[in-house]
């Protein structure tokens, strides 16, 4: 019954705007953005109820490409019913603002519709911050860490590496006294070397060792701890409030002063961690029971703890959940905004060409659109500044189509040539302030970024590059719904309305 009302009122809706508001009616975004986002809510519902351990290698592929088909054919069925009637085409009522009005409409469906793919990944990174905490997540590592090191303080090593480092005026970065020979080892199994360095590789060795001796102003002996961390995932220390644990930390809480402990306890509280993260491990043994044929009685603590506490499993669960936890950092949100927003902006622009000129033109664009590409191409391969010409070449063309879409208004028939030009130049205006920006940047390289030196003296022309680059696609995008509501929407309806002979 509800769903039959609720047709019912669909019905109505188009009812109305065919009659009163056909414009808005031909775009079909009362039902196709209905439906857009009812299929949304219906991807997230799913995506939500299918079992996903965290635990678990992602399977988040799948799920895109095969939404990313539907998109397609959603695409495709939209088109379909856009065939169906065109006011602009039957010569029909269009106001000033239509053109800006429908490629807002075929926007927002084609936004919707590109939307779908970027759904799931979202819900599993979703559901990956409910199932654990990063501060909880840190704490269990941390605890792993120090659990192993108790248990197994008797056979990890606790032989820091030295290193001794002494300035030279002559030396730039870091040189081994004796490159010939490898690093030595003193009686008591600690490895050392001795190094020339310059002064800002020694800060930076200073600032970064565990441990610092100074022996004299230009000569320290720096002590590097060896690796605890067992349990690695360092992508938790960057999120939530609790810090993880270094070697370092390490050493001091546990093996530095080593004290006995209970270990049937420790084994229990172990366990229980273990089996937190990897189904596989048994409790009581601390391990998947995997029989390795391959045993070096010469490896490292390292491998030795490794191996029999089998926690290649364990590192590999808590992989998969950092992996989706942490997967919508800054970089990937704006390479998933520019992706779904370039993508949409294209599509909804030819549709857009598509609606406002004849199948005949919007063909023949699309394959000078092809031939151009293999020519420019092959044009830019053949120089020997290709990159630095690009954007060049953008803008001739550019240039070149205004003269071809100014033909349109002098014009007594219809030609295909100023058609195609005027389709080149609507689907380049919003990339036309990026490229500009991009020439401007490309030019102050060349003139400053020489050399690190440089660099350092007129690094301030270049912070703000980022911040630009982003006020080019709004100037972009603003460029083309004004040039949309005056210039281009008369020369479509002059153009259009040309007798063909």
């Amino acid at each position: 019954m509800e769903n039959k009302q609720a047709f019912s009122l669909i019905k109505k809706i188009d009812h109305y705007l065919l009659k009163n508001h056909p414009v808005t009616w031909s775009s079909r975004i009362h039902t196709a953005g209905l439906y857009g986002i009812g299929f949304s809510i219906l991807v997230a519902l799913l995506s939500f109820i299918v079992p996903n351990d965290p635990r678990n290698g992602t399977t988040i592929y799948y799920w895109i490409i095969l939404i990313s088909i539907i998109s397609l054919l959603a695409f495709v069925f939209w088109m379909i019913y856009l065939l169906r009637f065109n006011v602009f085409k039957r010569y029909g009522s269009w106001r000033i603002t239509d053109t800006v009005k429908t490629f807002a409409f075929y926007f927002i469906i084609t936004f919707i519709i590109i939307s779908w793919p970027f759904i799931p990944p979202v819900i599993e990174s979703v559901r990956a911050n409910i199932a654990y905490s990063s501060n909880e997540l840190t704490k269990d590592i941390n605890e792993m860490n120090i659990k192993i090191c108790q248990l197994e303080s008797e056979i990890i090593s606790t032989k820091f590496k030295r290193d001794t480092l002494q300035v030279d005026h002559y030396v730039k970065g870091i040189q081994r006294k004796n490159p010939d020979h490898d690093e030595a080892v003193d009686n008591n199994g600690n490895v050392y070397g001795y190094y020339y360095v310059d002064t800002a590789t020694l800060n930076i060795k200073v600032k970064t060792a565990d441990s610092v001796n100074k022996l004299s102003e230009s000569m320290y002996v720096i002590y590097d701890c060896p690796d605890y961390l067992f349990i690695d995932e360092m992508s938790t220390d960057d999120h939530g409030s609790v810090k993880l644990f270094t070697s370092m930390d390490l050493y001091r809480m546990v093996l530095k002063n080593k004290q006995p402990v209970d270990k049937e306890n420790l084994r229990k509280d172990l366990g229980k961690l273990f089996i937190k993260y990897s189904r596989l491990h048994d409790p009581s043994t601390l391990s998947t029971g995997i029989v390795r044929r391959y045993y070096n009685q010469d490896q490292g603590y390292m491998s030795k703890i490794n191996e029999k506490y089998d926690l290649d499993f364990v590192n590999r669960a808590l992989n998969n959940i950092t992996d989706k936890k942490y997967r919508w950092d800054e970089g990937m949100v704006s390479l998933s905004i520019n992706i779904a927003y370039y993508f949409t902006l294209v599509l909804s622009l030819l549709v857009l060409i598509y609606r406002h000129t004849t199948r005949r033109t919007f063909f023949l664009s699309l394959l000078a659109g092809v031939v151009l590409s293999i020519l420019t191409g092959i044009f830019i391969a053949m120089t020997s500044h290709g990159d630095s010409v690009f954007d060049t070449w953008i803008i001739a063309y550019f240039m070149i189509f205004i003269l071809l879409s100014a033909f349109i208004f002098n014009s007594k028939t219809r030609h295909a040539i100023p058609g195609i030009g005027l389709n080149f130049l609507v689907l380049m205006t919003p990339f036309i302030p990026l490229v500009i920006t991009s020439i401007y940047y490309d030019s102050l390289r060349k003139k400053y970024w020489r050399n690190d030196e440089i660099w350092a003296e007129y690094g301030h022309y270049f912070r703000n590059e980022r911040f630009h680059y982003h006020l080019a696609q709004i100037g972009g995008f603003l460029l083309l719904i004004l040039l949309l509501a005056t210039l281009y929407q008369m020369a479509y309806k002059k153009w259009f309305s040309l007798p063909e002979q």
